[in-house]
């Protein structure tokens, strides 16, 4: 290979993310930046200064947790004003907002004390999210931007990659696959027959899943599960309580996941002073790092067995 061939450009699509170092081991933000940031964030130098700096505010962590110790339970979750009670009935009447949360309740909460199971801050789309907010957002337009399932979502991609091989893709990594499901076969589905005298279907879902702004409600204790980056643009534009959808644990054990983006259950609910939304606005407290551009995949393919066994 000559010596021009060779120099291929790598790592060229990046976005800027907000690390928020301050609250995770020191091996771990190490490992973050290693594994994440483009290589130009990567070096030695780099990688020694952001250590550097997670050694030096140390000492205001530990005051911060010993001083605020209990913080998080101290959280005051509202109810929803009653003139909007038409609006959040109509949400809760919606068939596929009733399967996503059975049994959850609407309430309001303090913004800065809701435990955050999150490090990172995609910045250019908190940057687009706040284009998009109202400069004085009333409680009305607040409901629709954090419980209404009426929102706009990244197109998925589709793609046929070979026989009951199918790719989707989307820059917003909530895309999943949703479920597969026996259903009645109607006549409209024979168009999709590939002969033969078709008689079962199986339908298969892949999307988003809920838009909205949901929590953990464990005792006095709020964590947020979905919604992060809304939840910080929010409080970026001056936004301290917001609507949202809670679900109350009785039973954290059973009822409560075992872990939320990797932070583990046992430190989100046990531990005096967890990380918590406010703690992303203190610049001392992260980073700003590019990371590589990434989008979501969901590969699904149907691998029939078919076997002659006795009868």
């Amino acid at each position: 290979m000559s010596q021009e061939g060779s120099a291929i450009s790598q790592e060229t699509h990046y976005f800027d993310q907000r690390y928020l170092y301050a609250f995770a081991s020191q091996a771990e933000v190490y490992q973050h930046v290693r594994t994440q940031a483009i290589k130009e964030d990567r070096t030695d130098d780099r990688i020694n200064a952001i250590l550097a700096a997670w050694t030096a505010v140390r000492p205001r962590v530990m005051q911060l947790v010993q001083n605020e110790a209990g913080l998080p339970d101290t959280i005051d979750v509202g109810s929803i004003p009653g003139e909007h009670e038409a609006r959040i009935a109509e949400i809760a009447a919606d068939p596929l907002f009733q399967k996503a949360f059975t049994g959850a309740t609407f309430g309001v909460v303090e913004i800065d004390k809701l435990v955050a199971a999150q490090r990172v801050v995609k910045l250019a789309y908190v940057q687009r999210l706040v284009a998009t907010l109202p400069e004085h957002a009333s409680m009305a337009e607040l409901i629709e931007l954090c419980v209404s399932s009426n929102r706009p979502m990244d197109p998925i991609q589709h793609l046929e990659l070979g026989p009951s091989v199918h790719a989707f893709s989307s820059p917003n990594s909530d895309v999943r696959f949703l479920g597969a499901f026996a259903k009645d076969l109607q006549a409209d589905d024979l168009r999709y027959a590939q002969g033969g005298l078709p008689t079962a279907a199986i339908i298969v879902f892949v999307g988003y899943g809920s838009p909205a702004i949901s929590v953990y409600k464990v005792g006095s204790r709020v964590v947020l599960n979905n919604g992060f980056h809304r939840v910080y643009a929010l409080r970026s534009r001056g936004i301290t309580a917001i609507p949202v959808v809670i679900r109350t644990v009785q039973n954290p054990s059973i009822e409560f996941p075992q872990e939320i983006a990797g932070i583990p259950r046992d430190y989100l609910l046990n531990t005096p002073r967890p990380t918590l939304i406010k703690d992303f606005l203190e610049d001392d407290f992260t980073t700003q790092i590019r990371v590589q551009e990434r989008i979501k995949t969901v590969m699904l393919q149907v691998v029939p067995n078919q076997y002659d066994v006795p009868a």
